[in-house]
């Protein structure tokens, strides 16, 4: 009887030791879904995210609301389109025709906001938020319509007037594509001529890595237009996703999410004159 009951000890003693090890153990082995375990980055606004330990596109990172997604889930709905270097070439875009309907018997629509046009869908998978704010059917980056890739430039995704810059010269030095005489405005509602209509851009960037400068292909980067409709509010399509009417009236109080990421696109907002056909 002592034998049994030395060895029914025994177990229970070896069995409490298990658990209370895997117990010690279990903090060490909790993942970088911890709070503990997210540091404080860089991003193209004044606020900061926070990521857990640096991992390429599996990193994890945490938006305001605490929300948590991979560095490659939010690269996946992006705008960008990523040449495969920095001195890829591109290709400007053939634009034969116009996604929504254009008013050309009465024209231009009374109103404050120019040449605007009412919300139309757009549903192309062919079509990211540049060309969907410009009514034109390309997957596009600002400064492409010269055929050279500018997303490695300089400040690109930490400033939005670098972008918007790039915006104006697109629409500027392509005339078989858009009517020249675009410009950057000083605010949402500066004045536009019965031929422009306003479009919203920002920008957006995580430093994944944390080393605080933008590594396009490893950090987390993208831009972002809103188009204004004939109403006075705004329009957007991410990526390859359908065209949304948000019925926002000022751009530059929403949060620019990208997806289900709270507050992404967090630079300031510019805005540009555009003028098409």
């Amino acid at each position: 009887m002592k034998k049994i009951l030395r060895a029914a000890f025994t177990f229970t003693l070896i069995l409490n030791l298990s658990i209370a090890a895997v117990a010690m153990a279990s903090p060490e082995t909790t993942d970088q879904h911890t709070t503990e375990k997210f540091i404080e980055v860089q991003t193209s606004g004044t606020n900061k995210v926070k990521v857990g330990k640096f991992q390429g596109d599996n990193t994890i990172v945490m938006d305001e609301e605490g929300n948590q997604f991979t560095v490659g889930e939010l690269k996946a709905q992006t705008n960008l389109v990523l040449p495969e270097n920095p001195n890829s070439n591109v290709t400007p875009p053939n634009i034969k025709i116009q996604l929504a309907p254009h008013n050309d018997i009465v024209k231009p629509f009374a109103s404050a906001y120019g040449n605007a046009w009412p919300y139309s869908a757009v549903t192309s998978t062919k079509v990211n938020c540049y060309g969907y704010s410009v009514k034109a059917p390309f997957f596009w980056n600002p400064g492409d319509g010269d055929g050279v890739s500018n997303v490695y430039d300089k400040n690109f995704f930490t400033d939005s007037s670098v972008g918007a810059a790039l915006v104006v010269k697109d629409g500027n030095t392509n005339g078989l594509y858009f009517k020249p005489g675009w410009k950057i405005l000083s605010s949402r509602t500066a004045a536009v001529t019965a031929d422009e209509h306003r479009i919203a851009y920002r920008v957006g960037w995580i430093d994944a890595n944390n080393n605080g400068k933008v590594d396009v292909g490893i950090d987390v980067v993208d831009f972002h237009f809103m188009l204004q409709n004939s109403t006075g509010n705004w329009s957007e399509k991410h990526g390859q996703q359908p065209s949304i009417n948000t019925n926002i009236s000022n751009p530059s109080t929403f949060s620019w999410d990208l997806g289900t990421y709270k507050n992404f696109y967090n630079s300031t907002t510019a805005y540009v004159a555009a003028k098409v056909y």
